[in-house]
């Protein structure tokens, strides 16, 4: 008889909105969600109460300091996310931090270096990078199916019309492309395995000077292309379209995929779905972090992927903001 492994015990700091999709994943498959913490205690002990969370604390430091917390996973606005990802690793605590890891590539690599220092893991929370779908959609770019490889364009775009959001404030990294536009982004990038060399971008300005609606190209090696589009003033669109020299590939649903998902493949003779199934939403970048954790092994968005996904980010912001190309070193 073998032993059951003890759960992976979590924390998260911050009540953000989106912790409504990670306290099921927090909580299930060997994983137990033990502690929140917000800078009011009486507001974490609300949320704690509501979601059956056993442990409550009044300030990130607090609950960084509780010895049962193997890791954390950190929602907070984009402008905090290295320096709270660096204070827990400094805690010994693994760490899961919501995209963009980081606003510039100077703070992936203060992250490379905590992540050393202290032996712990820390990787940014691109939840659909964990389904067998993109696997297969970079699979079906270069085995021929579509011929070779020439571009990808993909959009990423909905409605913001909450006036007090901070995704609407420059002071916390807001803006269209960090906080959705990161999507296409990461995604062309995943899909053409190579970094990119140039960029040009256009970009619609709110009077805060944040991007409202945002338009890129990148170049990659090989004469590979990639258009994406990011929006809070356009309706709720995802997609994905990977284009070759003899078909394409259209994915619906690339950055929210469900459990079974679909790739359909266009060639001149022919149309028809692949069909890929995965672990349900969330769960597997959980997952990921405890397995890499235990092993040892580097977690699937390693801090690698996402300094050139940052500094892909931060040149396209560059351009738009020059009106000129745009070369990454």
């Amino acid at each position: 008889m073998t032993d059951t492994p003890a759960p992976f015990r979590w924390g998260i700091l911050g009540v953000a909105r989106i912790n409504r999709a990670l306290v099921g994943p927090l909580a299930s498959n060997g994983h137990q969600l033990l502690a929140i913490a917000s800078r009011s205690l009486a507001r974490a002990r609300t949320y704690a109460d509501a979601q059956g969370i056993p442990r409550a604390y009044g300030s990130y430091e607090d609950l960084l300091a509780d010895p049962d917390i193997d890791a954390v996973y950190i929602p907070l606005p984009h402008s905090m996310h290295v320096e709270w990802a660096e204070k827990a690793a400094e805690a010994k605590k693994h760490v899961l931090v919501e995209k963009p890891i980081s606003l510039d590539g100077a703070g992936v690599r203060t992250l490379q270096s905590a992540a050393r220092t202290h032996d712990v893991v820390i990787t940014e929370a691109f939840m659909y990078r964990h389904h067998p779908l993109v696997a297969k959609v970079r699979e079906l770019a270069h085995d021929g199916t579509i011929g070779r490889l020439q571009g990808v364009r993909g959009t990423f775009s909905f409605v913001l019309d909450r006036p007090a959001d901070t995704r609407l404030d420059p002071e916390f990294g807001g803006g269209s492309l960090w906080d959705v536009g990161c999507y296409p982004v990461s995604f062309a990038r995943t899909v053409v395995g190579q970094r990119p060399v140039a960029v040009q971008a256009a970009a619609n300005w709110s009077p805060g000077k944040i991007d409202l609606s945002f338009f890129g190209q990148i170049q990659f090696p090989d004469d590979i292309v990639a258009h994406v589009h990011s929006s809070f003033e356009s309706p709720f669109k995802t997609e994905m379209e990977v284009i070759g020299s003899e078909g394409r590939l259209l994915i619906k649903r690339p950055f929210k995929p469900e459990t079974v998902e679909t790739i359909e493949v266009m060639t001149p003779t022919e149309t028809y779905l692949v069909t890929v199934e995965g672990p349900a939403l969330y769960q597997g970048e959980v997952d990921d972090v405890r397995e890499s954790a235990r092993s040892g092994r580097a977690p699937l968005v390693t801090l690698d992927d996402s300094l050139d996904n940052v500094d892909t980010l931060t040149a396209l912001l560059k351009a738009a903001r020059t009106g000129n190309t745009v070369e990454l070193p």
